[in-house]
This record gives C-alpha cells, structure tokens and sequence, in this order.
C-alpha cells in the first residue's frame, strides 16, 4: 500500500508549496487513517485541521497561512483556486505576503463573497465584493492588491504610522503603487481622520509623511527599475524620432530651393572646370620638355665656368711669435703721505728714475742710501 500512496501524496503536494489537504488526499482514495499512521512515523506534518506537509519538505514562513487557505475549500488544488478564487487573503495576512511592514498577520483575514463562519481562531472571514483590479497572485496565493490591502489597513488597524510602513515598502523594490487608486480607496475614511470628506489624496499624503516617503528616492528607485527604464528609454526614442522627423521635414522644405540653386551652379561651372582640366594635361604636356631642356642647358653652362676658374689655393695664417724686452714691464708704487716732521731721513723724496739718470747721479743715489 505504501508504495502506491506515496507518489500520489507527492503528487499532490508538488503544486502545492509542498502541502496537500486530506480531502484531495480522500478523493484519490488515500484514507485518514493512512495519513494519521504516517503522521505518527514522521513523514507527514500536520499544520491545521485535514492540512498536511510532507516530512522532507523544508518548513517556509507561509506554511500556516497557506494552510489556513487551502483548508477554505479543501477539495481543490491551489493552482484550480486561484483564476476565481471564493476566498482571498487580506489585511495584514495580504501585507506579509507582499513583503510589506510588520503588522501581526494572525488571526488571518479571508475575504469572501458568500458568508462564512468558523470556529479556528486563526482564521477571521470578512464578506466583501472585490474588484477584478483588487486582486492580484503573489507566490500562488490570491492576496489584496497592496492599494486595496494599504486601504483595509487603515480601516482595520487605525495606526497610521503602522500602515505608512507597509506603503514605504511596498514603494521598493519592483512594485509601483497606483496613488490615484489608492486616494480613491482611502476617500471614505478620510473624515475619520480629520481631512475634508471624501479626501483620499489627503489622507495619503498623511501615510506618506508619517512613513517619511521622499518622492525624489521614489522616483530614482523607479527610473532604476529595468522594466520602467526600459519603457522610458523607449518612450523616449519615439518622441526624439518624432521631432526629428519634423525637423527633417522643414529643412527639407526650406533647402528644396537651396538645392536646385546648387545643381544650376554645378551646370554653370562644368564648362570651366572642363577646361581647367584640359589647360592643366596642356600644360603637363607642352611645358614639362621645355623645362627639361632648360635644366639641361643650365647645367651645362654651370659645369663649363667651373672648368675655367684658377685654382686658389689658401695657407693657413699662422700667429707671429712676441718677443718682449725683460725692461718693458715698470712698476710704479706710490707711498701714503707722511708728516715732515715725522719722516725719517731720505723719506718724503721724488724717487727718481733710475734708467734716465747718469751713471754720477746713480752714484750719488746709491752712497745716499748707504747712509
């Protein structure tokens, strides 16, 4: 029995986040009684009532909401459920599915078009009609847009700073809230929490202050996105084609005349540009040999005068030899100036010259000296 059991019940859960419902299981043909022996060896894991995890599956942080869903309607498979889905997740459930603030998600809000009831204290239905455009796919589970999810917030939990930081988060990332839908929503709460009735766009200017949402992060984050900036870029591109389709248009308009001079004048000078290339080969071919013969000419005349200079030949000068008397060189001392009565004997007197004197003066000179 167990090995026809086991691929059904994996089967089951394959699709499933690795769950399954013992009323899919049933319907296969696979008893309560099945389940509850493998439950006590440890191959399966009970998460709610008639709600099962197989035992290898790794445990995942929306285990029990998911399991709290599929218990709704326990006969069908979650991929069946949710094209229209009787029951959607909402509030701070629909908010941790998004990823978005920190709110307390049990007990889980169901929404649902048909009254329910329940005895769970996990589960809180609430009946409501929801837009198509208020409904979205995250993960496999049918959630509350987070414009629609952000609106029940605020009637649902009040604190306006609570429900900012799940419209802060929800502004990251890939998302892009839609802020008229969500005025829209808000509008009848907006009295409650004192703007004009039916304000809605107030009312989100206040979540966005108390989050401290700065439009110009928003934005950056937003032209960031590969899908946005890739919209943009192409959005671009075609309004950039259109204006020069236009410009290209008028220049042609305007040159159209430009144009037309410019093809008279080429008309006007193709007969002289004829004959300037024509005046050109006449003169490649009638002055090239007269050139030619002229250089000959000149060369040879050149050639015939050098034949017929003298040769000169230059010496290199050569420096003469200085020869200087040893008496050519005099030297001349003057002495500073002394008192008379302080100068001795033979000072204060004109030396004299002694190659002008006569032998008998030097004589006398020299017995002086003596002295």
């Amino acid at each position: 029995m167990s090995m026809v059991v086991e691929p059904i019940l994996e089967d089951l859960a394959s699709g499933q986040w690795g769950l399954f419902t013992a009323a899919q299981a049933r319907i296969r043909l696979v008893s309560r009684a099945n389940l509850s022996h493998r439950e006590r060896e440890g191959r399966l894991v009970r998460l709610a009532h008639g709600v099962y995890r197989l035992g290898g599956v790794p445990v995942a942080p929306l285990d029990e909401l998911r399991a709290a869903w599929m218990s709704t309607v326990p006969e069908k498979l979650a991929w069946e459920r949710v094209d229209a889905p009787e029951v959607v997740v909402g509030g701070a459930a629909a908010a941790l599915v998004h990823g978005c603030g920190d709110i307390a998600p049990a007990p889980y809000r169901l929404i649902s078009r048909d009254r329910r009831q329940t005895q769970r204290p996990d589960i809180g239905y609430w009946q409501r009609v929801l837009d198509p455009e208020d409904v979205v796919v995250v993960g496999g589970l049918p959630v509350t847009s987070i414009e629609r999810t952000v609106a029940d917030l605020v009637d649902d939990v009040g604190d306006l700073s609570l429900v900012g930081d799940v419209l802060a988060d929800a502004t990251r990332g890939d998302r892009v809230v839609d802020l008229q839908r969500l005025a829209g929503l808000l509008a009848p709460y907006a009295a409650r929490y004192g703007h004009a009735r039916g304000d809605g766009s107030a009312l989100v200017e206040q979540l966005r202050r108390s989050a401290g949402i700065d439009d110009v992060a928003v934005a950056r984050a937003l032209v960031q996105r590969p899908a946005v900036g890739a919209a943009l870029a192409n959005v671009i591109s075609q309004e950039v084609a259109g204006q020069l389709r236009v410009i290209a248009e008028q220049a042609q308009f305007q040159l159209g005349g430009y144009a037309q001079l410019g093809d008279q004048m080429r008309l006007m000078l193709a007969p002289i540009q004829e004959q300037s290339h024509l005046i050109s080969e006449m003169a490649d071919a009638v002055l090239e040999p007269v050139l030619r013969q002229y250089r000959e000419q000149m060369n040879q005349i050149a050639t015939t005068i050098a034949s017929q200079l003298p040769t000169i030949t230059v010496q290199r000068p050569t420096m003469p030899v200085m020869n200087f008397p040893a008496d050519t060189w005099k030297l001349s001392f003057a002495s500073p100036a002394v008192p008379a009565a302080t100068q001795p004997r033979g000072l204060g007197r004109e030396i004299p010259d002694m190659d002008t004197m006569s032998d008998h003066e030097r004589s006398s000179e020299a017995g002086e000296a003596d002295e």
